[in-house]
C-alpha cells in the first residue's frame, strides 16, 4: 500500500509537467506568422494572407507597444510561405504565386498611416 501511494506522488509533478493547451499544429500551419525587422520597423506577416502589422506604440498604455495593421487591398489566401517581406532598397510585400509586388507607402490621409501600394506590372 505504502508502494502504491509513493507511486501515487511521484505520478502527480511529473503530470503536471505535461498540459496540452492546443492540438498540434498541422503542417500548413507551421511557419504561417514571421516577425521581421525591416529599416526602421518591426513587422509581422501572415504569410498565407498577406496581412500585415507594424510594431507601434499603444494610444492608451504609455510605454507599451501594440501591433497597428498596415492596410492593403484585400489578397488571395494561399497556403504558408505565399508572401513575403523582402527588403532591397525598400521594403516590400511579394506574393511568391503570382510574383505580384507591393511597396510600403502611406495613405493619402491626414493620419499617415502605412500602407502597401501594388507595384505595376
Amino acid at each position: 500500500m505504502r508502494f502504491l501511494a509513493a507511486l501515487a506522488l511521484l505520478a502527480v509533478p511529473a503530470a503536471a509537467q505535461i498540459a496540452i493547451v492546443n492540438d498540434a499544429p498541422s503542417p500548413s500551419e507551421v511557419g504561417r506568422y514571421q516577425v521581421l525587422k525591416a529599416n526602421e520597423l518591426t513587422l509581422k506577416l501572415d504569410t498565407q494572407t498577406g496581412a500585415t502589422w507594424s510594431l507601434c506604440p499603444h494610444p492608451k498604455k504609455a510605454g507599451k507597444s501594440t501591433w497597428c495593421r498596415i492596410n492593403a487591398s484585400a489578397l488571395p489566401s494561399g497556403p504558408s510561405g505565399r508572401y513575403r517581406v523582402t527588403e532591397a532598397f525598400q521594403i516590400m510585400l511579394v506574393d511568391t504565386v503570382s510574383g505580384r509586388a507591393w511597396q510600403r507607402c502611406e495613405e493619402p490621409t491626414p493620419e499617415k498611416r502605412l500602407a502597401w501600394c501594388q507595384v505595376e506590372d
